[in-house]
This record gives C-alpha cells, structure tokens and sequence, in this order.
C-alpha cells in the first residue's frame, strides 16, 4: 500500500492530489530574487508591499488550481480530472512508456512528475519525435507511482 493512497484494499484507486508547497515555495524564491534587484526605500514601501501581496496572491491562486487536480489509479486504468476540464481516462493498454522527473526542490520534498508516454491518443503533453504524453504533475512518491502503474503492465505495454 502506498501512503499517497495509490490504492485501498479493495484494489480500487483513491484519488490523490498534486503537492503543491512546492509550488508556492517556487513563487516566494521567485519574489525574493526579483525583489533583490528592486530599489526599496520609505517612498516605494507601499508599492513594494503591493507587489508583495500581488505576487504571492498570484503564487497562491496557481496552487490552489493545481490542488483541483485529482489522480487515482484504477483497474481500468489512471484517471486524470484538472480543473475546467473533462475527466481523462488512461488505459493501461494505451501507456507506451513511463518515466519520472525531479527537480532538486521536487526531491526535497519527495515529488515529481510522471510522464504516461501514449501509444494513441492525446495527453496533456506532446512529446518530440511526435505523439502524446500524460503527465502527473507533483505527485508525491513519483517512483511509487510508476511501480504502481508498471505493476499493472506485461513488458510488452499490456496490462499484466
């Protein structure tokens, strides 16, 4: 069992979200760099404490909408639903490839992406040399997920 809640004991999906701390922290660096390069001085206090609130309100909004995304691993396959738009099925038959991502902060914090290479289809993704990828965006435990997913898979992409 994986404590991301990959799966429950009835072998079914829970669903899962993206971690999004990482998200929000990306925006603060960011903040921090650029405000190093501004001139801040009694006469522009109010404006750079507008910036602030702006600037981590924006890193705020794009976490919460990351957060409306859900995952969960089925036996018919991974279901994909992000906000504003339509549920995404992936079948175990139709995953070509899997690979994981991580970034220094995303192995800080034990996340990363996953990327469903399709043999058909389109994914959220496309990818060079042509067709589509899914991807799992800051899923915790990245390497789960995929031993999850390859579990499911024979060596020849069909489902074991």
């Amino acid at each position: 069992m994986f404590h991301a809640g990959f799966t429950n004991s009835d072998g079914e999906g829970a669903p899962f979200r993206p971690l999004v701390l990482k998200t929000f922290l990306k925006g603060v660096i960011a903040v921090a760099v650029f405000s190093v390069f501004l001139e801040i001085n009694p006469n522009t206090i109010v404006n750079y404490l507008i910036f602030l609130v702006l600037a981590l309100s924006a890193a705020a909004a794009l976490s919460f909408v990351k957060r409306q995304t859900i995952f969960s691993i089925n036996d018919d396959g991974i279901h994909v639903k992000r906000m504003f738009q339509k549920a995404n099925l992936i079948k175990f038959e139709n995953i070509y490839d899997i690979s994981v991502a991580q970034g220094m902060l995303a192995k800080r914090f034990n996340c990363g992406t996953v990327f469903l290479i399709l043999k058909s289809g389109r994914g959220s993704v496309r990818i060079m040399g042509g067709g589509f990828a899914e991807k799992l965006e800051d899923v915790r435990d990245p390497n789960g997920v995929m031993e999850a997913v390859s579990s499911r898979l024979s060596p020849f992409g069909q489902p074991g």
